[in-house]
């Protein structure tokens, strides 16, 4: 019989792969884990996640305008 865990994930979620993570860095209010940055940096337009970045951080703007 499996136990249900309690724990509450700690660090902040990602605006990017929407995981909570503890190191990264805040753009207009909004958090990107330290993984998903390294990744948006060295990201070729012909990568294959590219696309999902750009949908991702058109997330800013979207949040930003609301404040």
């Amino acid at each position: 019989m499996k136990m249900k865990s309690s724990l509450k994930p700690t660090g902040e979620m990602c605006l990017i792969c929407e995981e909570h993570k503890q190191t990264g860095i805040h753009i207009l209010h909004q958090y990107i884990c330290m993984d998903c940055e390294k990744k948006i940096v060295s990201a070729e337009t012909n990568d294959e996640y590219y696309k999902h970045y750009l949908n991702q951080l058109r997330k800013l703007k979207l949040v930003n305008s609301s404040v």
